[in-house]
Formats: structure tokens, C-alpha cells, sequence
């Protein structure tokens, strides 16, 4: 039996889940998406990875229903295909989205450095007569640019857990980036904090409740666009419609916190 075979055996009695994880550690080793982008397109066959999926789930599915009537196989059929694309879509949106929001950690916390340290010098001379406004300024847009940037972790892992069995779907590289970052982030907004604490500056308020309505805004940002991608891989057009008009009218509305959600 030739290895295609030998795959395509093994990925017939795989579960969506267990497809799109199994794609992913096989995509995950060539650590970033543009990487596996150049190999994949470098192959002399080249399938794309939603047609190899699709037909994996399928034939796994009428496996599964094999002496069943028709229309139950038929069914079975569709759904695992239907949940295998939305696992996809989820995979490839949590890391277009999380990419975007490590760019714009970066920049912003390049900003918030820049400014604390201009603070830093004004506190010497004391020709600023706004400083301690401006220090708790900068403190407050720190603490939540922090928990803003949390709060997408956090709702990442859950999805991961909810749809791909705890499997992280970030790819390597930017997942030591993540870290990286979480860890910059952190230490200015501890720096930041005890310079407020410092200056006599009132403690900033954080209510929790803030946070966790933050979490389930970017849980739906990462799985509302994810059904509509795979019902439009489906030609099922009226369904995604309805669905992206649901997700776009509650990211109409204001988050608890007065931050923006995700801006993809």
C-alpha cells in the first residue's frame, strides 16, 4: 500500500475534529502560515487543503453510516463535511486575526514606551502642568490595551478547546510572538503602574464582568465569520447571510468595557 493510501485510510475514519487537527500539526511544522503557503504551492500535486479535508470527512462519514439508507448517509455526509470546513475556517481565522492584533500590540506598545518615557523626563522639570492627568492617562490606556490583548488570548483557547480539542491553532511563530509580547505588555504595564503609584495617581478601576463580556465579544468575532466562510464554501448563501448579519448587528453595539472589538 503506497503512503497516499496509507493517509488516505487513516484520515477516512477520522472525526472533523480530528481532520482539521491532524492537518494542523502536519501545517504547524513548517512553523508560519506564509511558510507552508510557499511549500504547499511548491508541491508537483498540489490539492488545496480544504478539498482534501472535505473528501476525508465525507468518506469517513459514509464509512461510518455504511448500511444506512441513503438519505441518512447522504446527511451524515453533509454535516461532517459542513463541520470539517468550519474547523478550517476556524483554524485559518484565529490566525489571521491574531497575527493583526500582535501588529497592533507591537505598535502600541512602542507608543505607550515612548510616551512613559517622555513623562519620565517632564516629572525632572516640571513643566508639564497636566503631568499627573497624563500619567494616569497612559496607565489607563495600558491597563486596557493589556486587557484587551488578554482577552483575545483567552477567547482563542477557548474556541481552541471548543473546536479542536484543546489543539492550539496558532502557528509556532507567532505563538512564540504571543508570548513574547504578553510578556512586553506586562512588564510596561507594571512599570507604568508603579510610576502612577508614585505620582499619588487614584487607582484604576477594572470590574471583572467587563472582561469575561470581552472574552465571549471575540469568541463570536472568531466563530460567527468561521460558519459564514463554510456555508459559503457550501453554496449555501441565504444561511450565511443570516448568520453575518447577526455577528455584524451585536458588533454594532458598544462593549461594557468602551473598547472597539476585533477590527477584522
Amino acid at each position: 500500500m503506497t503512503i497516499e493510501r496509507r493517509i488516505a485510510a487513516v484520515e477516512g475514519s477520522l472525526t472533523p475534529t480530528e481532520l482539521v487537527v491532524a492537518w494542523l500539526t502536519e501545517a504547524h511544522v513548517h512553523g508560519g502560515v506564509d511558510a507552508l503557503v510557499r511549500a504547499t504551492l511548491a508541491e508537483e500535486n498540489f490539492v488545496p487543503p480544504l478539498n482534501r479535508l472535505g473528501h476525508a470527512a465525507s468518506d469517513a462519514a459514509r464509512t461510518r453510516t455504511k448500511g444506512k439508507p441513503r438519505d441518512e448517509v447522504d446527511r451524515a455526509s453533509d454535516q461532517a463535511v459542513r463541520e470539517t470546513f468550519f474547523r478550517f475556517h476556524i483554524a485559518m481565522r484565529i490566525n489571521t486575526v491574531c497575527h493583526d492584533i500582535l501588529d497592533r500590540e507591537l505598535l502600541l506598545t512602542a507608543l505607550y514606551s515612548t510616551r512613559m518615557g517622555l513623562l519620565l523626563r517632564e516629572s525632572e522639570d516640571g513643566a508639564n502642568p497636566h503631568y499627573l492627568q497624563e500619567v494616569e492617562q497612559v496607565r489607563d490606556l495600558v491597563i486596557l490595551s493589556l486587557r484587551s490583548f488578554r482577552a483575545v488570548g483567552a477567547a482563542r483557547e477557548e474556541v481552541e478547546r471548543r473546536y479542536l480539542a484543546g489543539h492550539p491553532a496558532l502557528f509556532p511563530d507567532d505563538g512564540a510572538r504571543w508570548t513574547g509580547q504578553l510578556e512586553t505588555s506586562e512588564t510596561l504595564e507594571a512599570a507604568v503602574t508603579r510610576l502612577a503609584g508614585a505620582e499619588g495617581v487614584p487607582d484604576a478601576l477594572q470590574p471583572p464582568e467587563a472582561f469575561a463580556a470581552r472574552v465571549a465579544s471575540y469568541v463570536a468575532d472568531f466563530v460567527e465569520p468561521a460558519k459564514v466562510a463554510a456555508l459559503e464554501d457550501l453554496d449555501d448563501g441565504h444561511r450565511a447571510l443570516a448568520i453575518a448579519t447577526s455577528w455584524l448587528r451585536g458588533r454594532m453595539q458598544p462593549a461594557e468595557d468602551g473598547n472597539s472589538k476585533i477590527n477584522a
